[in-house]
């Protein structure tokens, strides 16, 4: 039976691939793509170091192919919220976006030349209306349009001293004008606080639709990481539990806000990490206590969700812009060796009744280094090369 896209048809090119057909090497993207089609969210997750290339230049095929021929309409990805809230924000008003705004709201993990094709596609959909941008972190990015000219834009609801005072404040904060002598503190914390609190009891008062809704949501964001800031100071022995867990619980929040504001029944893509996309963490040794973004997601969408794991057999890797690292060798019994059982294939998927079936096993899930588990419990699928390498990052 061939399986159709949300919307009742499948999409030019589409074709239901028989079991005949798998796998090769050739038909990987095939499989994935398969595997997606029909979903809601599709969560493609990639190693927390993000330094796999291959991985990336993987992503970026399959989001163009599932929005190509699956008929996704929504694009999130671990970035900043802010810049993509200023994209959407230009468009809603009919003003041009360009592919160095995109480039800068993804952020510099992935200024890559894996990614950069990407980059166009997304523009060319975003600006045609058939593609929601969004992103889902609270954090901050450096070279984005939050550090250099967000304080300004928020800025602009307040008058006399007062507008003067914060621009101040919030510059200081994004551009990181700190010093050893003057390093940040609380103080500086409650006075960007009180900032945002004062440019929000005006925001309340204003007119300035829609640009009042993306200032609003980036307020949101500034207070929820702001709240995060110092909790690496407090004494409390779980912190780094504490802090994936406010930043998950924040990304979730970002995601419902943005698909309250995509067309209805929207297909979304989440551009992230593993751990981030994972289902359920409480069965990986070392992460059992957190609370991941795909968690919540599933707990909405339920099978209609589908959690995306990419790992590899060999080669090297690095973290952003870090000297190449060898992997650590596969165990023979490793589930990244079993999906390749001997054959000269480069690359394999492991479905979801074949993870499931797997069992427990040692992998490289999430990261570079090895644990056992029942990844079935984490994610949906795996797709392993034989040899991954590090991104090729563009020129700054």
């Amino acid at each position: 039976m061939l399986l159709l896209p949300l919307g009742g048809r499948p999409a030019a090119g589409w074709q239901r691939l028989e079991p005949s057909a798998l796998p090769t090497e050739e038909t990987v993207a095939d499989q994935v793509v398969h595997d997606l089609c029909d979903k809601r969210v599709a969560l493609l997750g990639e190693s927390p170091t993000h330094g796999f290339g291959r991985t990336l230049a993987f992503k970026a095929e399959i989001v163009q192919r599932l929005v190509d021929e699956c008929h996704y309409n929504a694009f999130f990805v671990e970035s900043g919220a802010y810049d993509f809230l200023n994209i959407q924000d230009r468009l809603a008003s009919g003003r041009a976006i360009s592919g160095a705004m995109i480039a800068a709201a993804f952020g510099g993990l992935w200024a890559t030349q894996e990614v950069e094709p990407l980059i166009p596609f997304l523009v060319e959909r975003a600006q045609r209306g058939s593609l929601l941008l969004g992103g889902l972190d609270d954090q901050l990015g450096r070279g984005t349009w939050a550090q250099t000219e967000m304080p300004a834009d928020l800025v602009s609801y307040l008058d006399g001293p007062r507008h003067a005072e914060c621009l101040a404040v919030l510059r200081r904060h994004m551009l990181w004008q700190y010093t050893s002598d003057a390093p940040y503190g609380p103080k500086d914390n409650a006075r960007i606080v009180h900032c945002v609190e004062r440019i929000e009891a005006r925001l309340a008062q204003s007119r300035q639709a829609p640009a009042r809704a993306y200032h609003a949501a980036m307020l949101e964001n500034l207070k929820r990481t702001l709240a995060r800031d110092l909790m690496s100071t407090t004494a409390a022995a779980d912190v780094d539990t504490r802090t994936f867990n406010d930043r998950d619980r924040s990304m979730y929040t970002n995601f419902r806000w943005l698909v309250a504001h995509a067309p209805r029944q929207s297909k979304i893509i989440v551009w992230t990490a593993v751990n981030h996309a994972a289902k359920d963490l409480s069965g990986i040794p070392g992460d059992s206590n957190l609370v991941s973004l795909g968690s919540y997601i599933r707990h909405d969408f339920a099978s209609d969700a589908f959690a995306l794991g990419i790992s590899a057999l060999g080669g090297t890797y690095a973290r952003a812009r870090q000297p190449a690292r060898p992997l650590p060798p596969a165990p023979a019994a490793s589930l990244e060796a079993r999906s390749f059982d001997g054959n000269e294939f480069d690359a394999r998927y492991v479905a979801p009744d074949r993870l499931a079936e797997i069992g427990v096993v040692t992998a490289r899930l999430p990261g570079p280094d090895f644990r056992t588990a029942r990844w079935s419990s984490m994610i949906d699928g795996l797709v392993v090369f034989r040899e991954e390498r590090p991104p090729r990052f563009l020129e700054r």
